[in-house]
């Protein structure tokens, strides 16, 4: 199955829109030439709008067309030489497409924007073909390289004629897509773009994934913890060997202890002393306790490294491998110490889950039950993942192309809260659901793992809504049911007064006041401040806290 877009970038003359409409042709698709799209919008040629008003404006209109197709499906698009040096194209084109780069010698280039111009008589309004034009576009390919080898798959056109070309792309195109290299998802938060791919075995890809997006790097630092590290690390390093990097390893004790500023320290001891320069990549192998060290040491070591999230467990896989969200715990709390920082690329490989121990499979239901109820308040909207949860045989575990699906609409909420809010200032705040009482929970005792915490984090907010009549009684029924069926607690342990106090110790608490997230009856949550401190405990004892 070809992607909803096809994309193509590269220098001019390098025959974009002419296999544009080919391609175009040949899939049934609609053909966009942005280019095209502006001269139509502005009334001008490009030479005249970078003449009049320079190349910031023209990048500016560039950028608002191709931010118009991010929603186009079923659509094949020839961008303009210069596109690919914003990071904003990269993420409105990227998601569910391939991006197919175009290349000549620089002679060829000139020779055919020129032939061009003159059968447009624009010869005079081309400012590339002006003074000595092959040393000036061999520059431009010198300067640009780096963005260019960042496509999914590069032809040179150089000796091929538009039937030959149309025939290695569509040969191209479909390779690409059988080695899972077009991603499901793109996030883009400060300039960054993160790749988020979602594909069984896709983590044979992660070296290709990482050479295209990197072509600089030729050592990986590759942290996991020493359960994960057993079953996987070896045949990921050995993958990275067979493409010239340099794996090193750095592994960990599995376990909420290494989520620590010593193991932080150590960490980053090891990386710098090993001789890391900031062309290294740091991969992080593991579940969430992993993914939140290595972003955390990403993000201070060498003052940044580019990051590869490969979550290994349910739990990471649906929620903290996306986002952004590091840290590592102090005596005040969990997460205390931390940064965002967004991983260039995030590789989510269902197979990972074959050796996740059940009860940690169970943890990350959590999670997942907890997208479905907060869809409908999400900028993607619907039920989706709720009819999903409901159609499945079983939810411990969910198997076959259903858990893929069940993945990707995870992936496709969480995705939709970030991108809206990815410094977590407001709706971010919904994917809180369940995690006010449930970082108090986890924290009592650490008797629960977080996915078990925060399902009895969620039954205590319920009860806490339906004691403000935000929902009607027992609306927190069906939520202990899809609890049971994904094998979650539904009754609490623990001291409800103990509890409490570690909720206001929080760092989400503001000025020791507490905010949750609770249900609505019309489907999905809302942030509310405010709730009376007598009903917290109320809600806890009603799960069986003392």
């Amino acid at each position: 199955m070809i992607p909803d877009r096809i994309v193509l970038i590269g220098p001019s003359g390098s025959g974009k829109s002419s296999l544009a409409q080919r391609l175009a042709e040949h899939y049934g698709y609609d053909v966009v030439d942005v280019d095209a799209a502006i001269m139509e919008r502005t009334g001008m040629a490009i030479g005249q709008i970078f003449a009049r008003f320079g190349e910031p404006a023209f990048r500016a209109l560039e950028a608002e067309e191709i931010a118009k197709l991010e929603a186009r499906e079923r659509v094949v698009i020839a961008t303009g030489g210069g596109a690919v040096l914003d990071q904003r194209n990269w993420v409105h084109w990227r998601p569910r497409s391939i991006v197919l780069g175009l290349t000549a010698t620089p002679e060829v280039l000139i020779e055919r924007v020129r032939v061009q111009a003159e059968r447009d008589g624009d010869v005079a309004e081309r400012p590339l073909l002006l003074g000595n034009a092959v040393a000036r576009m061999q520059n431009m390919l010198v300067e640009r390289g780096p963005f260019y080898a960042a496509a999914d798959a590069t032809i040179d056109t150089t000796d091929q004629d538009l039937a030959a070309v149309f025939s290695q792309a569509v040969a191209v195109i479909e390779r690409a897509l059988g080695e899972g290299r077009c991603p499901r998802l793109s996030l883009g938060v400060g300039g960054e773009r993160s790749d988020i791919y979602v594909r069984r075995d896709a983590r044979s890809s992660i070296p290709a994934l990482i050479a295209q997006r990197w072509p600089k790097a030729r050592r990986a630092w590759l942290l996991s913890d020493d359960h994960v590290a057993s079953t996987w690390l070896e045949a990921l390093r050995a993958d990275l060997a067979d493409a010239g990097i340099d794996a090193r390893a750095l592994v960990v004790p599995a376990g909420e202890s290494s989520k620590s500023m010593a193991q932080a320290a150590r960490v980053v001891d090891e990386i710098t002393l090993g001789g890391a320069s900031r062309r290294d990549v740091v991969v992080a192998l593991g579940g969430g306790v992993v993914g939140d060290l290595a972003g955390f040491v990403a993000a201070i070591a060498l003052r940044g490294l580019p990051l590869v999230q490969v979550p290994t467990s349910l739990l990471a896989m649906v929620d903290s491998s996306v986002g952004g969200k590091t840290g590592v715990n102090n005596p005040a709390g969990k997460n205390m110490i931390g940064v965002f920082n967004q991983p260039g690329i995030v590789v989510v490989d269902p197979a990972f889950l074959m050796t996740l121990p059940r009860e940690e499979y169970r943890s990350g239901m959590a999670e997942v039950i907890k997208h479905s109820f907060i869809q409908p308040a999400t900028p993607r909207g619907g039920q989706q993942l709720a009819e999903l949860l409901d159609a499945a045989t079983s939810l411990d575990p969910i198997a076959g192309v259903a858990l893929e699906d069940v993945l990707a609409e995870n992936i496709a909420i969480k995705h939709s809260v970030v991108r809206a809010d990815p410094q977590e200032r407001g709706l971010r705040m919904i994917l809180n659901f369940g995690h006010t009482a449930g970082h108090a929970i986890e924290a009592d005792g650490y008797r629960y793992r977080h996915g078990e915490a925060v399902a009895l984090g969620m039954l205590v907010a319920a009860a806490i809504a339906e004691r403000m009549g935000a929902v009607p009684a027992g609306w927190g029924r069906r939520l202990e049911r899809l609890l049971v069926r994904a094998g979650l607690p539904t009754r609490l342990e623990g001291d409800s007064a103990e509890i409490l106090a570690a909720m206001t110790r929080d760092k989400k608490a503001v000025e020791g006041k507490l905010t949750w997230i609770l249900p609505v009856e019309a489907g999905g949550v809302e942030i509310v401040s405010g709730v009376p401190l007598e009903f917290v405990p109320e809600a806890l004892r009603s799960v069986g806290a003392r």
